[in-house]
Order: structure tokens, then C-alpha cells, then sequence
């Protein structure tokens, strides 16, 4: 609801850049959608799917099991330290990038990213645009406001806490200059969606 049915959208952006076999590492993996999506498009892809919160790993793993056509398996932990084995040929995140350091973060994964493989960020980002960013305040302003009476359990993923790490967080730009920083190639940074969303993406020399 937060996003107005755009996250498919943004999602699919995030599957066009990954490759149609081989392994992909999903961090901040959540419940399983963007794994199962790149699944749905790339049924020979070997996904791990990382995340800090049991719940959602628990839910991440009941998708599994409902749908075993999905070649995953879940890993807990946080994307700036987590232990991973192997390479992958793509590493991708969703909603995450806002969240960590990017030196502690591609300090973890890029030894795990193949040489010429893809490294993919999503997430929020505040519009910079008056055209966009004012009919972005008033939404998120009021979505604060009248969520949690609609729905309960709103204050887990959305509230003020949540709009003002959109407002502070500069994570796109920060991922460009650490990609860089880290001898990554072909760095590309997209604004979504009225910019309320960005994708980074970038290739391992």
C-alpha cells in the first residue's frame, strides 16, 4: 500500500539486470518477493536470500516450501558481515542500501561478486524535484497518520522513523562513490518513479 503498487514496477527494473542462470545473492532478502520474482524470470538462477530478521526469514522459507520451483535457500544475517561461500554472478538488494555503511557492506560482498558480474541496489529516496517532493510529503504525511489506524502492524515497516531516514539518506550517491572507491565498472544511477525510488547498478571489474 506504502508505495502504491509501484514496488512491482520497481522490482521488475531490479530483474531486467540480472542474468538468466547462475547464482544471485539477495540481501535484505525480506519475505521472498524479489526472490521469487527473479525465480519467475530466471527459473535456472540459484538464489541465497540474506536478512537480519528471523520473522521475515521464517516467512522467506514457508515461500519456499509453497512454492519449491523456487531454487533459494535462506541465510541469516546482517548484508555488512554475513558469512557467504561461493561467488555469485549477481548480487542484488531491495530496501536495504539506505540501512548499512557502504564501505562495511561492499567490504563483505564484493569477494563474493564474480569478476564482470552485477551488483544491483533499490530503494527509497527523497525527490529532490518541488514537483515531486511536495506531493511526497503530503503522501507520507499522511500515510503516518492514518496507517496505523488501518492497519496494526503498521509502525514494523512504516512510520516517521522511516520517512525521516528517507529525508537523511544521501545512499544513492554514497553507493556511487564507494562502487567507484571499489574499482566497480559501468556505474549507472537511476531516479523512479516520480524519484521516490533509486536503483544503482554496476559491474565488478
Amino acid at each position: 500500500m506504502f508505495t502504491l503498487g509501484l514496488d512491482d514496477h520497481w522490482k521488475n527494473e531490479i530483474v531486467k539486470l540480472v542474468p538468466d542462470s547462475g547464482r544471485a545473492l539477495d540481501l535484505g532478502c525480506g519475505t521472498g518477493i524479489l526472490t521469487e520474482c527473479m525465480a519467475k524470470s530466471n527459473p535456472r538462477l540459484e538464489i541465497v536470500g540474506v536478512d537480519i530478521t528471523p520473522d521475515f526469514l521464517a516467512a522467506y522459507d514457508e515461500r519456499l516450501r509453497m512454492k519449491p520451483w523456487i531454487n533459494a535457500r535462506s541465510v541469516l544475517g546482517n548484508a555488512e558481515t554475513v558469512a557467504l561461500e561461493g561467488e555469485f554472478d549477481v548480487i542484488v538488494s531491495s530496501y536495504l542500501a539506505k540501512y548499512v555503511d557502504p564501505d562495511l557492506f561492499l567490504g563483505n560482498v564484493t569477494p563474493h561478486l564474480k569478476s564482470g558480474g552485477t551488483f544491483v541496489a533499490h530503494d527509497f529516496i527523497l525527490p529532490t524535484n518541488p514537483l515531486y517532493l511536495n506531493p511526497w510529503r503530503a503522501y507520507t504525511w499522511a500515510m503516518n497518520r492514518v496507517g496505523p489506524r488501518l492497519f496494526p502492524g503498521w509502525h514494523a515497516a512504516f512510520d516517521d522513523g522511516l520517512t525521516g531516514l528517507i529525508r537523511e539518506s544521501r545512499w544513492q550517491d554514497d553507493l556511487v562513490r564507494t562502487l567507484d572507491k571499489f574499482g566497480y565498472i559501468g556505474i549507472h544511477s537511476r531516479k523512479l518513479s516520480f524519484e521516490s525510488a533509486g536503483l544503482v547498478w554496476a559491474t565488478k571489474a
